[in-house]
């Protein structure tokens, strides 16, 4: 999804030893796979995770709070507007709803070289969403954070590359991906039982990369290790289409539908090959490398079905199940990357462009979520859930960038309604979760016998007022 470059050194004046050179030269092209899975990765596990993988679980703090089941409990502006905007046609009056998530990450890395390098990152970040009844149609418009992880590792660069000996020593292995959507929607109530929701998105994505890259596929550049720095975003949309059906007022049927996206981004890759180069014996060609870096970002489509049922006075009990379409959205990682600064590099691969792909093969992935409510009295209300979603991270493909490999989400929340107001919390647990790499597919293998732990706690509070 994200694109790479790195800049290789001066290969192109070291003639005489041509694989060594090739092998120098394919820092920039590596940078470019990495770059990809780095994205993915941020995606993954982030300041701001999920059962789901790197979608946030339910928007607004009611929905988060009941196992992340917004298809089926949506009641409030955000959770109809992100999560069913068929619900916005329950909404009956001028309502706006505002909210703020923040998470704590943690983690830890094992490898040859690093015993317990350890990971600890908080991060926040609003939503918004207004509805507006217009006779039989309910009008909304909002913004939500679909995506926004960021993970900061330190670590010792394990000894690889085209040598299979070049280490940058210990450094910051960072990468973030920042997916908002910023959403038009409505809803018509067909019949007293039957309501039909649609929105469409326009969608603003950012990734950042900085870790030591390996060269993936690009012919010349294959298993050369470069540093590198990326920075791209860019525009994109999509669209959501939506049912609630209450056969009996107290039970009501829902299924969602949000279209995959392609998002194009565009910004710069930097980097260092100098370490590489000079263990190579080519320590006299240039170093830094830039490039002009497109990225494509191609997001899932999705499936949810959810039913709640309000049939025991003051409890409402919900359950949910999402299909995410990984598979065809993350196979592989296409970088490329334009107008190459680095003469040697230009002239070692014949051309100031750099093409290359970096295997992530996610697995399609299948969420389960129940949740429960109960009113206390006339202001007060009591909330938990439970979400189980496999990981769809291969262990082939798996990094500490790439560790979104959370599976068991537990939830409690707390509402407080008076008149005009009311006021949500939430928190979400993720379990502890570990992901193993025996021999891993990616070249180098410098992740192989390797071993990331990743936990995420979460909080969000959201207050709606009715106008």
């Amino acid at each position: 999804m994200l694109y790479q470059i790195t800049r290789p050194s001066r290969c192109c004046s070291v003639r005489s030893n041509g694989e060594l050179v090739r092998r120098a030269a394919r820092p920039a092209s590596a940078a470019c796979g990495r770059l990809r899975i780095a994205a993915a990765a941020v995606l993954l596990a982030c300041s701001v995770a999920s059962a789901a993988s790197l979608y946030q679980d339910g928007a607004g703090a009611r929905a988060m709070s009941m196992g992340g089941a917004g298809t089926a409990v949506a009641a409030d502006p955000l959770s109809a507007l992100f999560d069913n905007p068929a619900a916005l046609s329950d909404l009956k009056d001028w309502t706006a709803q505002a909210g703020v998530n923040g998470a704590l990450v943690q983690g830890s890395f094992h490898n040859r070289v690093n015993r317990d390098a350890d990971l600890d990152e908080v991060g926040a970040i609003g939503e918004f969403a207004a509805v507006i009844p217009l006779g039989p149609v309910r009008l909304g418009l909002g913004i939500n954070p679909d995506i926004a992880a960021r993970v900061r590792w330190h670590y010792e660069d394990a000894p690889g590359g085209a040598d299979g000996a070049t280490s940058y020593g210990f450094r910051r292995n960072e990468s973030s991906i920042l997916l908002l959507r910023s959403a038009v929607g409505a809803s018509w109530q067909v019949l007293p039982s039957l309501s039909v929701g649609a929105t469409v998105g326009l969608l603003y994505n950012r990734n950042e990369l900085h870790t030591p890259y390996v060269f993936q596929s690009q012919r010349v550049l294959r298993t050369a290790k470069t540093l590198l720095d990326l920075d791209t975003d860019g525009l994109g949309w999509n669209a959501q289409g939506a049912l609630r059906w209450r056969p009996i007022p107290a039970l009501s049927l829902n299924v969602v539908y949000t279209s995959s996206s392609r998002v194009g981004t565009d910004g710069r890759a930097t980097g260092n090959a100098g370490v590489q180069l000079a263990n190579l014996g080519l320590g006299a060609a240039q170093r830094d490398f830039a490039y002009d870096a497109q990225v494509t970002n191609e997001f899932p489509q999705q499936v949810s079905a959810g039913v709640a049922w309000e049939g025991i006075p003051k409890w409402t009990l919900s359950a949910q199940f999402d299909w995410i379409n990984w598979s065809d959205a993350f196979d592989t990682l296409p970088v490329r990357l334009t107008h190459g600064s680095n003469a040697d590099l230009n002239g070692l691969v014949g051309s100031a462009r750099l093409n290359d792909d970096t295997p992530l093969r996610w697995r399609d992935q299948y969420v389960e979520r129940i949740g429960l409510e109960r009113t206390l009295g006339e202001h007060w209300s009591v909330r938990a859930g439970y979400a189980y979603g496999n990981n769809p991270v291969p262990a082939g493909t798996l990094t500490p960038l790439t560790a979104a490999i959370m599976e068991h989400l537990i939830t409690a929340g707390v509402g407080f309604r008076m008149g005009r107001f009311q006021v949500d919390g939430a928190y979400q647990f993720y379990v502890p979760a570990s992901g193993r790499v025996r021999r891993s597919e990616l070249a180098a293998g410098e992740y192989s016998n390797s071993v990331t732990e990743v936990t995420i706690q979460s909080l969000n509070l959201s207050v709606a007022v009715k106008f």
